[in-house]
């Protein structure tokens, strides 16, 4: 699988700047000092092993690094709801249920 044919992208609202994915893919991926989000370096990229493109995203604890080819999604499969998410749809359910009280 050549790497060209993948294509990689961080979602900031994900990325908490952890920084697992540049400590298994050093100078592919690096954490940005100003945001603490995770960012890849272009050329760096095209030239990793598609396995540490994968490990760095497989190591990112929040599922912020997803990985497509040909178009289509390969990791992650499924993306995992953020926990910031589920609480603020609860609150937001909450919200409506004490409203129509």
């Amino acid at each position: 699988m050549a790497v060209q044919t993948l294509k990689v992208s961080i979602d900031p609202a994900r990325c908490v700047g952890y920084g697992r994915c540049a400590s298994v893919a050093p100078g592919v991926f690096m954490i940005d000092q100003d945001t603490n989000k995770a960012f890849f370096d272009e050329d760096e990229i095209l030239d990793a092993k598609p396995r540490t493109i994968f490990d760095a995203a497989r190591a990112c604890p929040t599922q912020a690094i997803t990985i497509e080819q040909f178009g289509r999604r390969v990791y992650p499969q499924i993306l995992a709801p953020m926990a910031s998410d589920i609480a603020r749809q609860l609150a937001e359910l909450e919200d409506e249920t004490n409203g129509k009280d």
